[in-house]
């Protein structure tokens, strides 16, 4: 009885190593691809900073006057020699120059400065022309980021929007893929001709104020490999398959070969 007692202890001692040593890298590898694990409990609300305009961005800028003589705002609401663009409307575009050209005010500087600073710009000009004017300017936006490494869908990506997260890209690019470093999200961004960088870590929330948590045009986002798809690259997936196998075999025979020498010595 004592005998049958001691090999069934064994028996259950082994099964419980065994589930030990199959859980333990599973675990480890798991918390390396959670988002946000740390940093839930600083985060603050991120204020979206409105671009500023740029050489051929489109425009629409329409005039309202203050009065019932909307006509006399009327020819400030066509582009002469304008075009009908995909959005069904006419528009103005910035230059080579960065201006604009309206009629009877003429050329009006709208580069590096926002949509809303243009709007006043154009608003104080146009005092002498319409009665109390009221302007509001739209900009048409087409934001193209390139997403690049690490990803389930790298490409370019296109949003008709102007306030895109790192999480909206990472979302449309169907989220990292098994080998995407969590804590190596490179942000390059053109910044008067030199390329500025950010590093991002979405394991860690304090990405959520980083300069790059909302992206530009242009933008290029690439995910790093982690340490697993570095050590594979270049490397057979059929002998590395037929390795882990072999260890895995040897593994468990040594642990039969031990638990018959005890059983053995019994």
């Amino acid at each position: 009885m004592n005998k049958q007692k001691k090999v069934f202890s064994v028996f259950v001692a082994t099964t419980i190593i065994l589930g030990l040593l199959s859980c333990n890298s599973e675990k480890r590898v798991n918390k390396n691809f959670n988002y946000f694990t740390r940093g839930l409990d600083s985060i603050k609300s991120v204020a979206f900073v409105e671009p500023k305009l740029k050489i051929n961005d489109i425009l629409k800028i329409q005039v309202i006057a203050g009065s019932i003589r909307q006509e006399d705002a009327a020819l400030f609401n066509t582009v002469s020699g304008g075009n009908t663009t995909q959005f069904g409307v006419m528009t103005y575009s910035i230059d080579d120059q960065g201006n604009i050209e309206m009629p009877k005010i003429g050329k009006i500087n709208a580069v590096n400065i926002t949509a809303k600073q243009l709007a006043d710009t154009i608003q104080k000009k146009l005092e002498n022309e319409v009665k109390n004017p009221l302007v509001i300017v739209i900009k048409f936006v087409k934001l193209k980021i390139n997403v690049l490494g690490e990803v389930r869908k790298p490409g370019v990506a296109n949003f008709f929007k102007e306030n895109v997260s790192i999480l909206d890209v990472i979302a449309e690019a169907g989220d990292l893929n098994e080998n995407g470093k969590r804590e190596d999200i490179l942000v390059m961004r053109k910044i008067d001709e030199k390329y500025e960088t950010y590093k991002l870590d979405l394991r860690n929330t304090a990405f959520f104020n980083s300069p790059a948590f909302y992206l530009q045009d242009n933008d290029v986002v690439y995910v790093g490999a982690n340490r697993s798809k570095l050590l594979t690259v270049g490397r057979d997936p059929n002998t590395d398959r037929n390795i882990s196998l072999t260890l895995q075999i040897l593994s468990t025979v040594s642990v039969l070969l031990n638990t018959y020498v005890i059983l053995k010595r019994l």
